[in-house]
């Protein structure tokens, strides 16, 4: 299995504009249901929810979106920087 990291590069990479900038913000904000949002937005993916799956913890699990939300940021400055 490749590193998480990658996974989220790649997935992010694949988003339109509109869809990137909207998991950003909702893993940013994390407002009253943007988690699970998040969750099932990204858990379509398969390789990204079995990762998901795999957290033992919640704490394990918000590191993950930790994770996802620096690997969005850093695609979103990569597009809108220009």
């Amino acid at each position: 299995m490749k590193r998480p990291e990658i996974y989220l590069r790649e997935y992010c990479s694949r988003l339109t504009d509109d869809q990137l900038n909207m998991l950003a913000t909702k893993l940013f904000n994390r407002q009253s249901g943007d988690v699970a949002d998040v969750l099932n937005f990204m858990g379509s993916v398969k390789e990204i929810d079995k990762w998901f799956v795999s957290s033992t913890t919640a704490w394990e699990l918000y590191d993950m979106l930790d994770l996802a939300l620096n690997v969005s940021k850093r695609e979103c400055d990569k597009r809108f920087s220009k």
